[in-house]
């Protein structure tokens, strides 16, 4: 069963780090922790309050960068590894033990961090699936709102049965953010059922099975196009009646091509910056892409520590 939130519903990413700020601060394990992005990221985690990071990688380089952005380098804990693949392992290493809550990707290859998290023996793997979610604000008047894409960044072709595992991530991520019955809009290129598209299948299926679960904590419809999901005047100009149309909170894309290639949309077409965060695993673990501002990864954290909060992040 899904657990529903009873707080009041964070509806923009300022509000998510003001969130994070108020919450308990949490430690973040930075994976080779170079780079300006990722280092800037880091330090105004702390300054703003929600994390203390752990920074782990060439220690030289670290401080010299630290230093070169205007900060003191005595004032961070630095765990000194020669290479990105003896870093990841110790930035798992402290997840497990419990010394730190969050494990944020530094100027490292996604696969070489997700290798350590994914390790039988020694990772973060937990008893559910892993799944990215992705967070911009949605800026249309009087509903706009956090939208979440869903996934972009872990599983590339996922099953019927996957797709339901990414759907209940990304509804207990929204849970975390305090939106008590998520909307999730299954989406597909046409609103209906068609053979020329295997996945509308699995999205009406999907709803079906979902909708018949009195406690989902969501509210389920599709197959549903962007446009319907996210303007109820496109679902009312094609006659297309939806209890989610022009309301969904979250867009479960049919696989993850179509999801990343989206959320990379958004942020570069857009021109939002985003948050995200693997959930499913014993941590939040943070892949932001190495193109992502520092203002992305602030946010993404803000995001992985209020997730941290909850069990089975």
């Amino acid at each position: 069963m899904i657990r529903e939130s009873k707080s009041v519903p964070i509806r923009s990413l300022a509000q998510l780090r003001e969130a994070a700020a108020a919450a308990p601060r949490r430690r973040v394990a930075v994976a080779w922790a170079t780079g300006g992005a990722t280092l800037e990221a880091s330090a105004l985690a702390r300054e703003t309050g929600f994390a203390d990071p752990v920074l782990v990688g060439p220690e030289p380089e670290i401080r010299s960068s630290l230093q070169q952005l205007g900060f003191d380098s005595a004032e961070f804990e630095i765990h000194a590894s020669p290479d990105p693949a003896s870093a990841a392992a110790t930035c798992v290493s402290l997840i497990r033990s419990g010394e730190a809550g969050i494990l944020l990707k530094g100027a490292l290859p996604t696969a070489e961090l997700m290798r350590a998290v994914l390790d039988q023996k020694t990772g973060l793997r937990a008893s559910r699936l892993l799944s990215d979610v992705f967070l911009f604000d949605f800026l249309r008047g009087a509903a706009s709102r956090i939208v979440g894409i869903t996934d972009g960044g872990v599983v590339p072709r996922p099953d019927f049965e996957q797709k339901e595992r990414i759907l209940r991530n990304a509804v207990e991520a929204f849970h975390a953010l305090g939106v008590n019955r998520p909307a999730v809009a299954v989406l597909a290129a046409v609103e209906t059922v068609t053979e020329a598209f295997p996945s509308t299948r699995d999205a009406a299926r999907l709803a079906a099975l979902v909708s018949d679960h009195a406690d989902s904590g969501c509210e389920v419809d599709g197959p549903l196009a962007v446009d319907l999901a996210l303007s109820s005047e496109a679902a009312a100009m094609k006659g297309v009646d939806s209890p989610i149309a022009g309301k969904a909170d979250i867009l479960l894309f049919p696989d993850l091509e179509s999801a990343n290639m989206s959320a990379k949309s958004v942020e570069y077409v857009a021109g939002l910056e985003p948050a995200h965060c693997v959930v499913g695993a014993r941590a939040p673990v943070l892949i932001p892409s190495r193109s992502e501002s520092a203002g992305a990864r602030l946010s993404s954290i803000a995001f992985g520590a209020l997730l941290a909060g909850q069990s089975g992040c």
